[in-house]
Parts: C-alpha cells; sequence; structure tokens
C-alpha cells in the first residue's frame, strides 16, 4: 500500500470524549465509543459505509474479510460499492488463523 492507501485505526474506547484526546485537534486514529469498548454492527457498519465513500471517491474496489462474528452484519455487501464483503465459514478460525488454536 501507499501512504495514501493506508486507513488509520478504529480504536473502540468507553468515553465519548476521552480526557486524554482533550485539546487535540485531529486524531490519528478513527475514535469511537460504547459502554463496554466492544465493536458493534452499528459501529462496524458506520466504519464500512465510510470506507466505502472512500473507495468510491478514490475509484479503488477492494474486498473485506470478515470472520463469524455478531458485530459483523450479514446483510451490508447488497448495499456497497467499490466493496465486496466475503465471510470466513463458521467455526474455521482455528484451521485459518493458527494463533486462534488452543483458547
Amino acid at each position: 500500500m501507499t501512504s495514501r492507501q493506508k486507513l488509520k485505526p478504529l480504536v473502540i474506547g468507553r468515553s465519548k470524549n476521552p480526557r486524554s484526546f482533550k485539546g487535540s485537534k485531529s486524531l490519528e486514529v478513527d475514535y469511537d465509543f460504547n459502554k463496554k469498548s466492544w465493536i458493534t454492527s452499528e459501529i462496524c457498519e458506520k466504519w464500512v459505509q465510510k470506507l466505502v465513500k472512500r473507495m468510491i471517491v478514490e475509484s479503488l474496489k477492494i474486498t473485506l474479510v470478515f470472520y463469524d462474528c455478531p458485530a459483523h452484519p450479514k446483510e451490508i455487501n447488497q448495499k456497497l460499492k467499490n466493496v465486496t464483503v466475503f465471510y470466513l465459514p463458521s467455526n474455521t478460525t482455528s484451521k485459518l488463523q493458527p494463533m486462534a488454536q488452543g483458547g
């Protein structure tokens, strides 16, 4: 990837306005929040929609690979332009991701 294609990491926290961000004019991350600091289907969908807009502007086509997780909304694929979402089959994480074995 060139530097123009790099995405900011998504950070999920608990506070809408964390004290550590006070006085910051811009962040080097995308930030969202919820009570447990977990990704939700709403946060995921919002992030994907932002990514789709960027891909349309830059005239790029990409594929996202999601594993089986409740936070990854299944209906999202029909609404997208320039982004294809591929879902890995259920119960394959330990086979496809060796570091996830045994836990």
